[in-house]
């Protein structure tokens, strides 16, 4: 059998798994075994053991702990999709909930709000308990007790707001009834870079920090790439330097894309047998499962979520 029908072969059976119960640890883990690994290296959020916060995104995190600690009230985190914008928030709160017990910070998903729904997953993330359906007026007044009896404690509010892009002009209304809130509370809204013309001017006069997310420069990529083997309790990380140069270069920066490419780059090189990852098993991986458009390339794992944060 050729070498890219086995890849194509070893994905198939990664994909049809539905059918065989039974057989999917074993696919799944078959590659792992191969560089005597215990787990993937790119798994990120709850399947990875830490999140890397190197380079830009110490930056931005200390950026963050400036916009909170000084009580200020609006930031931005702005960044391309794909760079991890969400899985900063999540950190960051993490971290910030853990040495900070005086704040109360709430990590909000607002991918397909509206006016009715919006409340209730503000009201649910600050309370942290799953609340029945209520009226929007109710979830307006029980959002004010719960910033009022926080502030009365002496508890400052941190409102994390998540996927804010192609909100509809309704939730940013109700973002402006909550801005007016007078009691202490910041918030961080997430949005893509592309998507910054459609934020309402409202948002970007009151905005006191604009906390950027980059894409990555190889500096990071290849710090990223020790981090992640030393998570999985490995020294040697096997991919060479220019394998990593390569992937950086074909994943455009976009830590969800580098992730992807070298989870594929591993499993190829399992079948492969190689003793490295390199940059012609790279190419070989991108050639493969690249799909022509229309004449555009698109990366079959842009529409994929492996390991994607």
């Amino acid at each position: 059998m050729p070498r890219s029908n086995k890849v194509e072969t070893i994905l198939l059976k990664t994909h049809s798994l539905r059918d065989w119960p039974e057989k999917e640890e074993d696919v799944k883990m078959s590659h792992l075994r191969f560089w005597k690994l215990p787990r993937s290296p790119f798994a990120i959020g709850t399947a990875g053991k830490g999140v890397f916060t190197g380079g830009t995104i110490e930056e931005a995190l200390a950026r963050s702990d400036f916009l909170v600690s000084q009580e200020k009230r609006l930031g931005l985190v702005i960044g391309p999709s794909g760079v991890g914008k969400s899985t900063f928030l999540q950190h960051f709160a993490k971290v910030r909930n853990a040495h900070h017990p005086l704040e109360k910070l709430a990590l909000i998903d607002l991918r397909c709000a509206d006016r009715n729904n919006l409340p209730l997953r503000i009201l649910n993330g600050l309370s942290g308990f799953q609340n029945e359906r209520n009226a929007t007026t109710d979830c307006w007044t029980q959002i004010n007790d719960h910033l009022f009896g926080q502030a009365a404690i002496g508890h400052r509010t941190v409102l994390l707001l998540d996927n804010i892009d192609g909100s509809s002009d309704d939730v940013y209304q109700s973002l402006a009834q909550l801005w007016c809130s007078p009691h202490r509370w910041s918030m961080l809204l997430s949005v893509n870079d592309e998507s910054l013309v459609d934020i309402p001017r409202w948002i970007l006069d009151q905005t006191d920090l604009k906390i950027d997310l980059p894409s990555w420069d190889l500096g990071q990529t290849a710090d990223y790439f020790e981090f992640a083997f030393r998570q999985v309790g490995v020294d040697d990380v096997v991919f060479n330097g220019q394998a990593i140069t390569r992937i950086q270069e074909m994943g455009e920066g976009i830590p969800r894309k580098i992730a992807q490419i070298a989870e594929l780059a591993l499993v190829a090189g399992a079948v492969r047998q190689a003793s490295k990852v390199t940059s012609e098993l790279v190419d070989q991986v991108c050639d493969e499962f690249t799909v022509s458009v229309g004449g555009k390339n698109s990366p079959i794992w842009e529409h994929q979520s492996l390991n994607a944060g």
